[in-house]
């Protein structure tokens, strides 16, 4: 590592802040927050995290598909983003 500490509060700024979303969106799933909210970000974001790429079916025919990942999303970023929303 580059001895850098990562700030040890972050997770719970970044859960306070699903919790807030949750609670403004109650009938939704927390699955289903959390698919919209990575959409959301990526479309607001220049499609970051979009993967593009193809599956192929019981026929052996390729499938297009796409999918947010947003593994190497800072939680600063987000927290940045979830305000911009409010």
């Amino acid at each position: 590592m580059n001895g850098k500490k990562r700030d040890s509060e972050r997770i719970k700024r970044v859960m306070d802040l699903l919790q807030e979303v949750w609670e403004s969106n109650p009938d939704m799933r927390f699955f289903q927050l959390i698919d919209s909210i990575q959409h959301e970000y990526s479309s607001r974001n220049n499609e970051f995290g979009k993967r593009v790429g193809f599956e192929r079916d019981s026929k052996n025919y390729e499938e297009p598909i796409s999918y947010i990942d947003l593994f190497y999303l800072e939680g600063t970023n987000f927290e940045e983003f979830n305000i911009l929303m409010n």
